[in-house]
């Protein structure tokens, strides 16, 4: 048989346990974009709620083939010689990005109205 003292502690560890989950799951893709650049001009902005979505894009240096999914979006398939954009893998936080240096195509997620990400130190 449980005590009062058993059921409290439960409690509290399970209060501790939604108040870091649920802030997670929570956080999808609202309000995120994600800019695509090609040779340093603006190619197209999607919603990254657009669950499924593929975008291919085809210019003279090359072919890439971008996926958003889970509130994200990453390389999925590239005709470059060296693949490192597609080692970048999933990106879905503000500010991280996707290069294909041959291709001259940049990938950055903004948020809300082109939020500032939080900063991860700060340096004198």
């Amino acid at each position: 048989m449980l005590k009062r003292g058993d059921v409290l502690l439960i409690l509290l560890l399970a209060a501790g346990l939604a108040a870091f989950a649920i802030p997670r799951f929570m956080d999808g893709a609202a309000g995120k974009t994600a800019v695509i650049e090609v040779d340093g001009e603006p190619y197209m902005t999607v919603d990254l709620s657009d669950e499924g979505r593929e975008i291919e894009i085809r210019t003279d240096r090359g072919y890439n083939l971008l996926r958003v999914r889970d509130g994200g979006i990453e390389m999925v398939e590239a005709d470059c010689p060296d693949q490192l954009c597609i080692g970048f893998g999933h990106v879905h936080r503000p500010r991280e990005t996707i290069t294909c240096l041959p291709h001259r195509l940049f990938v950055e997620i903004i948020g809300d109205a082109g939020e500032e990400a939080e900063l991860d130190a700060v340096v004198n």
